[in-house]
């Protein structure tokens, strides 16, 4: 695709800004993190084409986004690898782009949705129905992401905690404003919402 260039050009900007603002709050880092949903973020934010023109609340869009958003990241990693400059980890939780270790190379597995992902003909030909089928089975989940990042926000937890720091500090807060212990009902609902959002994505 004609685009895809400044596609890839965009991610790496996206994660040359995500070193920046991770360097800046950490003594030493070794490897820097971001999301599909930032990603993505990034690209409507800039214009880059075919992303300003997806709306995300559309499932057909939807899937186009996250499918091109994807392609370009594996493009990406193998241009890393062949330049051996870093290595780009790519899952359905977080991006995460570390430094070029040949070890660390030859000892990563296999990753089945590599395939699917550089297959650029599933694009074009993924039907509706079959967009709906992936979107039922996980892609819905990411449209809660923002609704993710408040509920941490009222948990008081960074956006890349595991489920199980989320249900540790549900219990403690619970615990803590729950009104027959004389703690405020309005918080304890926030706090009881945040927890059902968060059930929704994680589990």
């Amino acid at each position: 695709m004609d685009n895809l260039r400044l596609i890839i050009q965009t991610i790496e900007y996206h994660l040359n800004e995500c070193a920046k603002t991770q360097q800046n709050t950490e003594n030493s880092i070794h490897a820097i993190e971001s999301t599909e949903h930032a990603i993505l973020k990034t690209l409507q934010q800039e214009s880059i084409p075919p992303f300003d023109e997806f709306n995300l609340k559309q499932s057909k869009d939807l899937f186009s986004a996250h499918f091109l958003l994807m392609h370009a990241l594996y493009k990406l990693q193998l241009k890393y690898q062949q330049d051996k400059t870093y290595h780009l980890e790519i899952t359905s939780i977080r991006i995460t782009r570390s430094g070029y270790i040949p070890e660390k190379e030859a000892l990563t597995l296999h990753d089945p949705l590599k395939d699917y992902y550089l297959d650029i003909s599933h694009y074009f030909e993924t039907s509706e129905q079959e967009v709906n089928a992936l979107l039922d089975s996980f892609w819905k989940k990411f449209l809660a992401q923002d609704d993710k990042q408040q509920a941490l926000r009222v948990l008081d937890l960074p956006i890349d905690s595991e489920y199980k720091e989320i249900k540790r500090r549900y219990r403690l807060l619970a615990q803590k404003h729950h009104p027959d212990k004389g703690g405020c009902p309005k918080t304890f609902i926030k706090i009881n919402a945040a927890k059902s959002i968060l059930d929704k994505i994680y589990l």
